[in-house]
């Protein structure tokens, strides 16, 4: 999947984890802390994403996750059989 399409689908995503927030409002650099996400959302967040984008959320790097682009560069960094 490319990087457009990927941003489309990791938007909508969230846009389904969050009350209240259309997934028009949304954007790469919306971050889950202005979104309504406590650290406990967050992991909760990327554990659901790890079983809808079929990535493993792991290592060091996942500590730097804080929007939405970021979430984007990670999958589109650890690529999976379900999205390459």
């Amino acid at each position: 999947m490319d990087t457009a399409e990927l941003e489309i689908k990791v938007i909508e995503f969230i846009a389904s984890k969050v009350e209240n927030i259309d997934a028009s409002m949304i954007t790469t650099a919306s971050k889950f802390d202005e979104l309504g996400f406590d650290s406990m959302d967050t992991i909760q967040l990327l554990f659901d994403a790890e079983d809808t984008f079929g990535v493993s959320f792991e290592g060091e790097e996942v500590k730097g996750l804080r929007s939405v682009g970021d979430i984007i560069d990670y999958i589109n960094k650890h690529p999976s059989e379900s999205n390459s």
